[in-house]
């Protein structure tokens, strides 16, 4: 099923390159961990957590994954594309 909207992902921040951006790190569904770096503007902070704003893309139920598209790709699989864990994902 295909419905393209945007989602919140809880993700982890440092200080970035420059400073409107923020480097940022995500465990897919494989338990790999990615990183990227991200416009500020995209990060909001609730308490100690961060979520990144992303695209959703599918859903797959029945491997409790969805797929995202990030903003940018990431360092690791020179990638925008990624995976995560169903419960991971909140509508904006």
């Amino acid at each position: 099923m295909s419905e393209n909207r945007a989602i919140w992902i809880p993700v982890s921040v440092s200080d970035g390159m420059f400073s409107s951006e923020y480097a940022i790190s995500l465990e897919t569904i494989g338990g790999t961990l990615v990183s990227f770096y991200a416009d500020k503007s995209l990060v909001r902070k609730e308490g100690e957590s961060n979520f990144l704003k992303v695209t959703h893309i599918n859903s797959y139920p029945s491997q409790h994954k969805q797929r995202v598209l990030l903003p940018s790709e990431t360092f690791e699989t020179s990638s925008r594309w990624v995976d995560l864990k169903e419960e991971k994902l909140e509508s904006v």
